[in-house]
């Protein structure tokens, strides 16, 4: 059902479900690294993307974009230095997102959209949560992802392997029937 739409030949299915399971299996005994590992990765990114285009454009920013550049730059060198501070700020930004819907439908009484009301409670929970311990939310956000691609490959290995035993008993039963022939042919 999982690589169902793909032309994929049954070794690299296997190698397929096999790395995602093991990469699964490391983000979750190895979250801490990997976390900070990829918030360093997206902060070096984010440094010289900003560089290059303040490079580039510094000619015809304005005072407020050039300063916009400059704490993006601070931002990304803080995110290098302290990984968990990214976090923070997402749970600052995330909360800055979600709160004031929540609090307009709670105003208006305006229950009618109850998923956004579950999605935006969610958010607003798991900003709380960035803010006060961020180390832990970006683990909690690792080992999440790690569940998801453990879950992923073992979905696919499993499927491998019911698909491959149904046609082991398919191409079996083919080939007894076309060694029997037809019925009482034996005597002509």
């Amino acid at each position: 059902m999982l690589f169902n739409h793909f032309n994929l030949k049954t070794k690299t299915l296997k190698i397929i479900s096999l790395s995602l399971t093991l990469s699964g299996i490391i983000f979750i005994l190895a979250s801490s690294y990997i976390g900070a590992a990829a918030v360093r990765l997206a902060m070096i990114l984010l440094l010289g993307f900003c560089f290059v285009n303040l490079k580039m454009t510094y000619v015809f920013l304005s005072q407020k974009d050039r300063m916009k550049y400059y704490i993006a730059i601070a931002a990304s060198i803080l995110g290098i230095i302290k990984p968990e501070l990214t976090m923070l700020l997402i749970g600052a930004m995330l909360l800055f997102v979600t709160v004031p819907p929540y609090v307009n439908s709670i105003k208006v009484k305006d229950y009618s959209d109850v998923i956004m009301l579950i999605i935006n409670g969610a958010g607003i929970l798991f900003a709380f949560y960035c803010i006060i311990n961020a180390r832990a939310a970006l683990n909690t956000v690792v080992i999440i992802i790690g569940i998801i691609l453990t879950i992923t490959g073992c979905l696919a290995l499993y499927e491998l392997f019911s698909s491959g035993i149904h046609a082991e008993r398919r191409a079996g039963s083919k080939n007894e029937n076309r060694h029997k022939g037809f019925e009482n042919t034996d005597n002509l």
